[in-house]
This record gives C-alpha cells, sequence and structure tokens, in this order.
C-alpha cells in the first residue's frame, strides 16, 4: 500500500494543479471521477443545443479530461452498456446503436435532472436526443468513424461558462458531487491506503502505463475467476481501498507517469518526490537543476566540482522531511499491471547517492572530458549487438538489467560482477567496432571497471608507478599501437597488429608480447628515421615499463584481469597529448 499512500500525498500536494491545463505538453492531473482521453471530434453547441461547428481534431492533439464512472473507467471495448457520462466514442451518440445510444442518454439525463446539473449538460442532452449528429458531420466533411471520441464546446451561456467542456472547473466539481450523492448510500469500510472510513472502490482504473492501456494494478474482485477464491471467502477480506483513495491514486500515478517517466523494453520507471519538489531522473545523469550548459571537465578535479555544484543546486530547495519514491511498472499479461520495483528515501539521501554513483561510475571520454556513462550506455554496450552506429538490444534484457543498475545507483548495491564481466570482454575485442563506438565501448567499460573496483583508489590519469601486473601490460599494448599508428599516413591508415592480437595478449601477455615486438620491427626502424625523438620517447617508455616487471615472476604469462584496460585507457590518453607535443618538436 506504500506506493498507493505516496500517489495519495503527491495528489493532495499538488492539488492547486488538479484539473487546469497549466503547461504545454504535459498532461494535467485529473480530478477524482475523471479521466484522460484523446479527442479525434469536437463538436460546439450553442446554449440551446443547436449545431454550430464541428472540427476534426490531429492526431497528436493533447489529452483532455472527461468524466467517468467506475464501471466506464475499466470498461472494455465491447462495452456497450459502459458508457463515460459526457465524452466518449462515436458509437455511443447514434440512434441506430440502440443499446450504447440507450445507455448513453439515459445516464446524462440522470445527471442533467440531479441536483447537480450544469447549463452545458441541458445543451448537450438537447443535441443528441435531436439525432442529427450524423448529417451534421457529413455537412462539416469529417468521416462518421465509430471509435472517433467526441468532445464537447458549449458557447451562449456567458463568459465565465463559455467554452470547451474540459476545461470548465465548475462543471467537474459538479460531476465530482453528483457521483459523492450517488455514493452517499454505499456502507463504509476501512480504507487500508487512507486509513479512513469511506465507500469502497467496486473497481480501479486502468491506463497508468499507456503502452499497457488495460493492465490494471489493482484487479477486480470478481467473484467468478480466482481472484480471492480459495484465499478469503469474500473479496472484501482481500483488500478495502476507498473510491476517493483509489481515485486520487490512480490520477497521480498517471500523471506522474505521463509527465516523468521513462521506458526502456517496455519497463516504466517512474521517480519524484511527492512534495512537488523538482529531481533529477534515476536513470540518468544528475546534471544542473533546470539544466544549462556543463562545461568541458578535462580534470578529475574540474569533474568534482562541477558534481558538488550540480548536487548543491538540487539541495537548495529541499525542505525536511521531503522524500523520493522510485518504482518501476511493468505487465506480463494485458490485464494485470506489476511493481517490480520500489523503494522510498528521503530526497537528501537520494540525491547523495546519485552524487556518489556519478563520482564512482565515470571516466575520460576523448573530447567530451571526464563523464559518467548512462545507464542505458552500460546495459546497451554490455549486451547489445552494434548496428547502424549503436547498440542494439533485446528489450526483455534491456529492462531487466536497467532495473538491476537502478537498484544498484539507488540502493548503494554493488555494481553487477556480470555486467562488468560483459562490458570488459566487448572491449578487449576493440577490432570488431569502429571509429566513435570504439571509444564509447572502452569509455563506459572504463567506467564500470572503476566503479566495481571503488574500494580501491583508480584516478583517471595515468599512474607511473602504478606496479600491478595487468595495468603494466595494458600500457604496452597502449604503446605498441601507438608505435605502429605513428607511421602510417591518412591513405595506408589500417588496424594495428596490437588490436588485432588484443584477446590473444589478455589471455597470454607475456608470449604475445614477444610475437607482437617482432612484428613491430619494421615499424619502429621507420619511426626511428622519420621521428628519432619520438622513437626515443616510446622506447625508454617500454624499458621503464618492462624495468617494473619482476624477472622471477610467475604470473607473467597468466591472463590479466580487467585492470589492463585501465593501464590500456590512460596510456592511450597520455600518448595523445605527449606524441602531439613530441611531433611538434620533430617538425620545429
Amino acid at each position: 500500500m506504500g506506493l498507493l499512500q505516496k500517489a495519495c500525498e503527491t495528489y493532495d500536494a499538488m492539488a492547486g494543479r488538479v484539473g487546469i491545463m497549466y503547461e504545454k505538453e504535459k498532461e494535467p492531473l485529473a480530478p477524482i471521477s475523471h479521466m484522460m482521453a484523446r479527442p479525434q471530434i469536437k463538436i460546439t453547441l450553442d446554449q440551446n443545443g443547436n449545431f454550430i461547428t464541428a472540427q476534426a481534431l490531429e492526431k497528436d492533439v493533447p489529452k483532455i479530461i472527461i468524466p467517468a464512472t467506475e464501471e466506464s473507467a475499466g470498461r472494455t471495448v465491447k462495452a456497450a452498456e459502459l458508457p463515460h457520462p459526457l465524452c466518449d466514442y462515436l458509437r455511443y451518440l447514434l440512434p441506430q446503436n440502440q443499446v450504447e445510444y440507450s445507455h448513453y442518454v439515459s445516464q446524462l439525463s440522470a445527471w442533467v435532472n440531479s441536483p447537480f446539473s450544469h447549463p452545458k449538460l441541458h445543451a448537450i442532452l438537447n443535441y443528441v436526443q435531436d439525432r442529427t449528429i450524423l448529417a451534421d458531420l457529413s455537412q462539416a466533411g469529417i468521416t462518421a468513424e465509430e471509435k472517433a471520441m467526441v468532445c464537447w464546446e458549449v458557447n451562449g451561456l456567458g463568459e465565465k461558462l463559455n467554452g470547451p467542456c474540459w476545461t470548465d472547473q465548475t462543471l467537474m466539481k459538479a460531476f465530482i458531487d453528483y457521483t459523492a450523492a450517488k455514493r452517499a448510500d454505499t456502507p463504509p469500510a476501512l480504507c487500508m491506503v487512507s486509513g479512513e472510513m469511506e465507500a469502497p472502490a467496486g473497481q480501479h482504473p486502468k491506463g497508468i502505463i499507456p503502452i499497457n492501456g488495460n493492465a490494471k494494478l489493482i484487479s477486480a474482485n470478481d467473484s467468478s475467476g480466482f481472484t480471492y477464491r480459495g484465499r478469503f471467502d469474500d473479496a472484501a477480506q482481500a483488500a478495502t481501498v476507498g473510491y476517493t483513495a483509489s481515485q486520487k491514486a490512480h490520477n497521480a500515478l498517471r500523471w506522474l507517469v505521463a509527465n516523468q517517466s521513462v521506458s526502456f523494453g517496455g519497463r516504466t520507471f517512474v521517480c519524484w518526490s511527492p512534495q512537488g519538489i523538482q529531481i533529477p531522473k534515476v536513470t540518468g545523469p544528475m546534471g544542473r537543476k533546470g539544466g544549462g550548459n556543463v562545461q568541458r571537465a578535462a580534470t578529475p578535479s574540474q569533474y568534482q566540482k562541477q558534481l558538488w555544484e550540480a548536487l548543491s543546486g538540487w539541495k537548495e530547495d529541499l525542505r525536511p522531511p521531503a522524500g523520493v519514491v522510485i518504482a518501476a511498472f511493468d505487465a506480463a499479461t494485458t490485464g494485470r499491471l506489476a511493481v517490480t520495483y520500489y523503494n522510498e528515501l528521503l530526497a537528501s539521501d537520494f540525491l547523495d547517492r546519485l552524487h556518489d554513483w556519478e563520482v564512482s561510475c565515470c571516466w575520460e571520454n576523448g573530447p567530451y572530458g571526464i563523464q559518467s556513462p548512462s545507464l542505458f550506455q552500460i546495459v546497451s554496450w554490455a549486451f547489445g549487438t552494434p548496428r547502424n552506429g549503436k547498440a542494439e538490444i533485446d528489450d526483455r534484457i534491456l529492462k531487466q538489467q536497467m532495473q538491476r543498475l537502478v537498484a544498484c545507483r539507488v540502493d548503494k548495491a554493488p555494481f553487477p560482477l556480470d555486467i562488468e564481466r560483459a562490458l570488459v570482454e566487448k572491449a578487449s575485442h576493440l577490432l570488431l567496432y569502429e571509429g566513435e563506438n570504439r571509444q564509447k565501448l572502452l569509455f563506459t567499460a572504463c567506467a564500470a571497471i572503476r566503479k566495481y573496483h571503488s574500494k580501491e583508489k583508480w584516478d583517471m590519469a595515468l599512474d607511473k608507478n602504478c606496479s600491478d601486473r595487468s595495468y603494466l601490460f595494458g600500457r604496452l599494448l597502449a604503446i605498441a599501437d601507438a608505435i605502429e599508428n605513428s607511421t602510417y599516413t591518412d591513405e595506408d591508415r589500417r588496424e594495428t597488429n596490437a588490436i588485432r592480437m588484443q584477446k590473444v595478449f589478455t589471455l597470454r601477455p607475456m608470449a604475445t608480447w614477444s610475437a607482437l615486438w617482432d612484428k613491430l620491427a619494421p615499424y619502429n626502424k621507420r619511426l626511428a628515421q622519420s621521428k628519432p625523438k619520438l622513437y626515443r620517447y616510446y622506447q625508454n617508455m617500454i624499458d621503464d615499463i618492462l624495468d617494473s616487471f619482476s624477472p622471477s615472476d610467475s604470473t607473467l604469462n597468466q591472463q590479466l584481469d580487467d585492470i589492463y584496460l585501465l593501464g590500456y585507457s590512460h596510456q592511450r590518453a597520455y600518448r595523445n597529448e605527449k606524441t602531439d607535443q613530441q611531433e611538434t618538436e620533430e617538425e620545429s
């Protein structure tokens, strides 16, 4: 019930936004007894219900707020006897569909004749009962499709009441009061969400997640299936949720998912503060509050400073006890929505954990400086297949691994070993990748390695004093790659022997180094003739590295561990910087 309680808390905190189209390209928060729908036809009437005009709306028109009953909000496509109270599909407004039409008119008439009527309702009911809608649509040049959602606009009622039904706060309040009066005779029960005695919900809304439109978070307690039979004597023993609490929670969740969620492989992740405080998304970089350009971090100290400034910016508006909720939703079947991940924590703790992740899971990313790869980037490079300049990945794998990393980031769990191993294995076959893909993979793998070994201290600059065997061999591989590359012209550029032999090098480093050194002989000779200073620079560096090995070390030819990639990346970045200086000196 924690999720529903936090959703209700969110609804109450956002009470000032309920029913208001407050921001472009954002869905509004629907009031209780209302839902969101995307209209296809707008019909405009005068105060007496006379037809004025009709308009076919674009497919990308924003969703609108419409009244809905418990039954109509959870209906199936074939539910002819469960119309929405006001705006609905065209088939409910056509007299030839006797069942749909009669139930629509009967339901709207009951509302019109109640103490909670509204001037717009009289106009709409009069028009529908005139049975001219098909002729009017034809005259307006609109194709009458029965599955087209029809919405209403009524003019001639005065400045305060003129306009669309979906923006009229007085009409929304009238329907809320009408449904509350109808529930007055329902015996109250203890709501397990609010803790108050109120009329229980008979059904619960669907459509929290658009891609799983028919899936419900709380299933209907029907006596014909096995929803509760075998465990309880009747449905009320399973769980009782009040109507108001159910409406608030579901409308708040639908609003949050529409405006703040991200989806990966069909699984939807949403992260929010019930107090309405702006927070960063759990699956993306923390960034600066309000956006804005972030300067390239060329050094670790600059990167740390940027992260600290970003963290301070997010914490400026925090007031205790501000909290954060992280939830993930997925549907195994068309009718059931599952919560696959849920966590609550203080907003300050949440921000600290995002900050700590980006401090430990980061690496030098070429011209972009020091960065932290996104969770999606980590998963796609670990388990994806490179196609058309990006890594494609199966949806089932994507959503499972994304959730694992979200839990790792939020719960401060150890970085998954299998993900780190997968990245190391991919990065040990750089020959299979080209250009930007090679750089992205190496950057992502090194960031993951650094995160996995976060208890150790691995800097993001070359450590010439490091005596780790794998680190040293990684440096040698980068230098061998640099020597051969330095002799190429733009016309004859190709993959170096170091890259071709990389995987074998990781398995038998000392033996492979001897073979690789033999292959470098002609390139060393060419480099010594064309760029003698650069040649001596590389030779001195190789000598220093080889001197760091112990001749009696029996592990020299054993398989390298993941740290070799850090040495390779460090030496590669260092060589690019120093090589430019050496070549400038050669030319001068």
